[in-house]
């Protein structure tokens, strides 16, 4: 899956105070946008199934714009082009709400489903400068998720976000490493672990796990990604310990789960070594996934399971 871009709604609710102050923000969303496609992002926005609907200003909706003679004429072809290429979020939000719920996702108090989306296929969110608070390079979400022990918790999210053509520049370094360590699906990820993660220790389960990744699964460049946080990690591990703060959305298996004959052994993988370890450091990911590890002695860390949240003997359904 390639990097994306996805229109945040939220920056549409302000309609702006008169038509050409509308078409205005349009140039400036168009020019982020053109921004972002010439630094490698792929020419697709994915918008709400009501972009044609939302009034840009007072009688004066997207529909509107679209077809507004005195907009410039490329402006309104490139937006056209852009929103033509992919389905809705909004529809395939539908196909994923089983395993990610957007509405479990805000900013400054208000359901930010667009941006939810945007983390779960980890793309480029941009928004139209309606109100100061758009006018960044990276926005706070709040975001309620079940953890370990299935306990309802919130928790902030910061992600890339840009309103402007010099936000998009900011992220030059943040796009390129986006785009050159994009993989087609599981299989490609697997032959290129060497390359990508020269740190992480594959056990051979994992190489099922990560080549049953399909190319459309928005699964994989998350674990893609996660992968790389932790190979990061080893590039910059000189203590003598693992210092788990450091990676987010990381922690061990709960003792008493770990004590239990049946879970202790789900969690006991062979390593490429011959020896048998029992693996309690895990990483979440969004669908319910994780990836459980275990840091070394030579600051490396071996990958042992990719795949569905493991039983625990609180959520053993």
């Amino acid at each position: 899956m390639d990097l994306e871009m996805v229109l945040n709604e939220l920056s549409l609710r302000t309609p702006a105070a008169d038509i050409p102050t509308a078409q205005q923000l349009m140039s400036e969303l168009i020019g982020t946008v053109r921004q972002a496609t010439t630094s490698g992002v792929k020419r697709v926005l994915r918008t709400s199934d009501e972009i044609n609907t939302i009034e840009l200003a007072p009688g004066y909706p997207v529909a509107r714009w679209r077809n507004d003679s005195t907009v410039n004429r490329e402006e309104r072809t490139f937006f056209r082009t852009l929103t033509s290429k992919a389905p809705f979020w909004t529809d395939v939000a539908e196909e994923i709400k089983g395993n990610f719920d957007l509405s479990q996702v805000w900013h400054q108090g208000e359901e930010a489903k667009g941006l939810g989306f945007a983390v779960v296929i980890d793309a480029l969110a941009v928004s139209l400068i309606s109100e100061a608070r758009w006018d960044c390079s990276r926005l706070e979400l709040e975001v309620r998720r079940f953890d370990e022990n299935e306990d309802l918790i919130d928790e902030r999210l910061e992600i890339i976000h840009a309103s402007r053509s010099n936000h998009v520049q900011e992220h030059s370094d943040w796009i390129n490493n986006r785009i050159r360590s994009r993989v087609v699906n599981g299989l490609e990820l697997w032959n290129r672990k060497d390359e990508l993660f020269p740190n992480l220790i594959f056990c051979e389960a994992v190489s099922e796990q990560l080549q049953s990744l399909g190319a459309e699964n928005p699964i994989l460049q998350l674990v893609k990604n996660r992968l790389s946080e932790l190979e990061d990690y080893c590039k910059g591990w000189t203590d003598e310990i693992f210092e788990p703060k450091i990676l987010r959305n990381v922690s061990p298996e709960s003792q008493v789960t770990l004590q239990n004959p049946k879970y202790n052994k789900e969690r006991t993988f062979l390593c490429p070594d011959g020896k048998e370890r029992v693996f309690s450091w895990h990483a979440k990911l969004s669908f319910g996934w994780r990836i459980y590890f275990f840091p070394n002695e030579q600051r490396k860390m071996i990958v042992g399971y990719v795949g569905c949240h493991l039983k625990t003997v609180k959520y053993s359904n």
